[in-house]
This record gives structure tokens, C-alpha cells and sequence, in this order.
């Protein structure tokens, strides 16, 4: 009885011993790091940023006003006026709209990259290239909005459905529209694919993300909520200054309010992207990226 005791105390501390190995060998995710080392690297490379901006804020302000889509269109006293005029009825004009400014946008933070992270020099030309890892970055955005877009679509799929007599059948379908809810929360640990594309590297398997990001999953939440937050009264407190000033002069504030609030987008989208990056950099330290 005895000796069959000692086995069970032995087995009990071996489990112990692994699990506290275990625990030694996950990653440590600093949430300071995430939180304010985006603002840094952007702060830090403010001026290779402004330099790119004055490339792509007036293309992207360009096919604005070619698409009628332009931030005046917000402001229904400015919505008819020339080169102001909105087109809100076609929806497949704003569809090639927002994808092909989403493409831009890509282009720019490709460029971003290899100026802030990788010290590159690049002239005008390389800029304005577009190759397959911009595209590889295009379908990663399209596949990220398409993933944070799950809470809206369970919501609409809630609200327009017709209750069904039979609560199990009621409540199988409740659990499974409600996940959706619960997708964008588990997407955070992946955000660092970005990073990747960026710097054309091979994804680690899906158990690599799961594993390195065990345990972090709060400061991920944390992190990314700070950065969402951020970025939300940045473009909110741009469009209320739009409000302000476009009734002054809404010629030269309308043309030069849709080149700053390109800028305005493109630093937001910078700031997004040096999170994946600084992800990428905590999650997977103990490699020799």
C-alpha cells in the first residue's frame, strides 16, 4: 500500500515538473510593447512617412473626386457641387472605389516597410510598383475586414430571423450565428500574417500562432482595443474639423481636407500595420527573426 502510494506522489510531481517546463517555455508578451512601441517606430520615421505622403495622399485624394467619392460627401450641403458631387446610388462605383484606394493603401505600407523596418532605399518608380506581395497583403486586408465583419453579419442574422416553435432548433441556431461574435477575438492572435507578407516570409503553422500566443490572449485584447480606440477619435475628431472649416472656403478646404484625411487614413493604416509588426516581433522572439 505504501509503494503504491509513493508511485501515485511520484506521478503526481512528474506531471508537476512538465508543467512547470511547459510554462518556462511560453512566450512572454510585453503589453507595453504592443501598446506603444506602434506609435514609436511611426513617430520615429515621421519623416519617411510625410515623404510617402506627399506621393500618395494626392492620388488617393485624385480618385476620390474621379469616383465621386469624396469626404465632402459626408456634408449634404456639399454633396452636389462640382468636383464635390456624390454618387451614393452606385454602389458598384463605390465598390471599385474602396478596393482599388485599399490596393493604394498597400502599395504605401509595402513601401513603408522597407523604409522604416528594413532601412532600404527606394526610388519613385519602386514605389509606385505593384508586384504579387502587394497583392498578398491586398486579399490579407480584404480576408481581416471580412473576419471583424462577423459580429455585424450574426447580428443581422439574429435580428431578421423568424423564432422558431422548437427551442432546440431555437437555440442550436442561437449558438451557432453567435459565434460569429466571438471570431474577431480569436483572429488577434494572427494579426502578425501581416508581418510576414511584409517581409515576404513563411507563415509558421496554424499550432505555431496557437501555441506562441497561449496565455497572451488578454494582452493581445488589450493591446489591439488601445490601438482600435486611438484610431477611432483620430478620424473622428478629423471629420469633426472637416465640419468646421469647410463652410470658410469649401473649394480649397474640400480639395485640401481630402489630401489630409488621406494622410489622416494612411497614418491610421501605419499604425495597424506597426502593431502586426511589433506582434510578430513578441510572439515569435525565441526565433532568429
Amino acid at each position: 500500500m505504501k509503494e503504491k502510494l509513493l508511485q501515485i506522489a511520484e506521478k503526481i510531481q512528474k506531471i508537476g515538473d512538465e508543467r512547470i517546463s511547459e510554462n518556462k517555455g511560453k512566450n512572454e508578451i510585453s503589453l507595453s510593447s504592443l501598446t506603444f512601441l506602434p506609435f514609436g517606430l511611426w513617430i520615429y520615421y515621421i519623416k519617411s512617412f510625410a515623404v510617402l505622403c506627399c506621393i500618395f495622399a494626392p492620388l488617393m485624394a485624385v480618385l476620390s473626386f474621379a469616383t465621386n467619392n469624396s469626404i465632402a460627401c459626408g456634408y449634404q450641403e456639399y454633396a452636389e457641387v462640382i468636383p464635390f458631387k456624390c454618387d451614393t446610388q452606385n454602389i458598384a462605383l463605390y465598390v471599385t472605389f474602396f478596393f482599388l484606394r485599399l490596393l493604394m493603401i498597400c502599395v504605401f505600407l509595402k513601401s513603408w516597410y522597407r523604409i522604416a523596418v528594413k532601412h532600404e532605399f527606394i526610388n519613385v518608380r519602386e514605389v509606385l510598383l505593384i508586384n504579387n506581395q502587394d497583392w498578398k497583403l491586398f486579399a490579407a486586408f480584404v480576408l481581416g475586414i471580412m473576419v471583424n465583419l462577423t459580429p455585424v453579419a450574426s447580428l443581422a442574422l439574429l435580428i431578421a430571423r423568424v423564432p422558431n416553435p422548437n427551442w432546440i432548433i431555437e437555440s442550436i441556431y442561437f449558438a451557432v450565428v453567435s459565434f460569429g461574435f466571438l471570431v474577431p477575438l480569436f483572429a488577434v492572435r494572427f494579426y502578425s500574417s501581416i508581418a510576414f507578407i511584409l517581409n515576404n516570409q513563411k507563415f509558421p503553422s496554424f499550432i505555431k500562432f496557437l501555441k506562441s500566443t497561449s496565455d497572451n490572449g488578454l494582452k493581445l485584447l488589450v493591446s489591439v482595443a488601445v490601438m482600435a480606440l486611438f484610431c477611432s477619435i483620430l478620424m473622428l475628431y478629423f471629420s469633426n474639423i472637416m465640419g468646421a472649416i469647410l463652410p470658410i472656403n469649401f473649394w480649397v478646404f474640400g480639395i485640401l481636407g481630402e489630401v489630409l484625411y488621406n494622410v489622416a487614413l494612411l497614418a491610421v493604416m501605419v499604425l495597424l500595420t506597426n502593431y502586426t509588426i511589433v506582434q510578430k516581433a513578441e510572439i515569435f522572439k525565441g526565433s532568429e527573426e
